[in-house]
């Protein structure tokens, strides 16, 4: 018994350890190419906070460094005119105002900007299909999320449009929109931006013996696993 047991497990195991084609280990990992990017820094200690939602007016300072013009959105002389800014948020009047004049943001309902609210999927999608020129289509709302899953914004994301849109996702979503031509153009964002985009993935930095180990793996003979999967069906306990 014991020792039918331990086979068992023993079998279990290793399926366990057989990679998925689908796995975490084979994606690009977005929010560490926007780091080295300089686009998505984090806060004083290092921490890119992925598992946060991305905030307004977070996302007008990320995108001034997207662009490469921090220093010029920072130092942006005219205030911008919303009714929820002040005072107590003037830090991020520069930022806004230097995106709305690159008609990357237009606004809310009451000339509001929406200081301090959660960034939504769907606005996002908007958001990117301006920078990509597509000002047209990111007009028509209620089609930005069809619109932006044909570009291939959306590639390898299964997010509801009307959710908060966390960090991680929102570099996934960037990384996607860079990789696309700008409309009109035979060049992508990345080329427009001047962006050298060093896209790698975690299999790619294994030893290559690591490589060859886990490529054995995932080739076995299907002969083989079936009749495993056999054994352990005819075993009993």
């Amino acid at each position: 018994m014991t020792k039918k047991l331990i086979f068992i497990l023993s079998i279990a195991l290793l399926f366990s350890l057989i990679p998925s084609f689908n796995s975490y280990a084979d994606e690009v990992l977005a929010p560490e190419v926007l780091k080295d990017l300089g686009v998505l820094k984090g806060d004083s200690y290092g921490n890119l906070m992925l598992d946060k939602p991305l905030k307004r007016q977070d996302m007008v300072v990320l995108l001034s460094r997207l662009y490469k013009e921090e220093n010029k959105a920072s130092n942006y002389l005219m205030p911008p005119d919303f009714n929820d800014l002040n005072a107590t948020n003037s830090y991020y009047h520069s930022y806004i105002k230097w995106a709305t004049d690159k008609n990357l943001i237009i606004g809310m309902a009451g000339k509001r900007f929406g200081f301090g609210e959660d960034v939504k999927v769907q606005d996002f999608q908007v958001v990117l299909l301006r920078v990509l020129d597509y000002k047209e289509e990111s007009g028509i709302y209620t089609s930005v999320p069809e619109i932006a899953t044909k570009l291939g914004i959306m590639k390898g994301l299964d997010l509801d449009p009307s959710s908060e849109l966390l960090r991680k996702d929102m570099a996934y979503m960037t990384l996607n929109a860079l990789q696309l031509n700008k409309k009109g153009s035979p060049l992508t964002l990345a080329q427009i931006l001047e962006l050298d985009l060093k896209i790698s993935s975690p299999k790619e930095e294994l030893p290559k013996e690591e490589i060859e180990e886990e490529t054995k793996i995932e080739t076995s003979p299907k002969e083989d696993v079936m009749e495993i999967r056999k054994e352990i069906q005819n075993l009993t306990l």
